[in-house]
């Protein structure tokens, strides 16, 4: 994402488009380096998703996960490494 996009916005994001299946998110890296290309930054985030009525299948924590991944996208012009 880029190097000034505020890590809260990404936050926002992430609960708004993983839903109520998300329990907790938490940021565990920032890296600009090498890899990265000037301007930008990689951010790395553990989301923890549970049903209090069921356990998650695959197919359910794929939908979240892509769900986050397209708007995160969309909203902060991410791209997945």
């Amino acid at each position: 994402v880029d190097e000034l996009l505020p890590v809260a916005d990404l936050e926002s994001a992430i609960v708004k488009a993983a839903g109520s299946l998300l329990e907790d998110v938490k940021l565990f890296d920032v890296y600009k380096g090498g890899q990265i290309e000037n301007g930008k930054k990689s951010v790395a985030y553990a989301l923890s998703l549970r049903s209090m009525d069921h356990t998650l299948g695959e197919d359910e924590v794929t939908a979240v996960m892509d769900n986050v991944i397209k708007s995160l996208a969309d909203s902060c012009n991410a791209v997945l490494r």
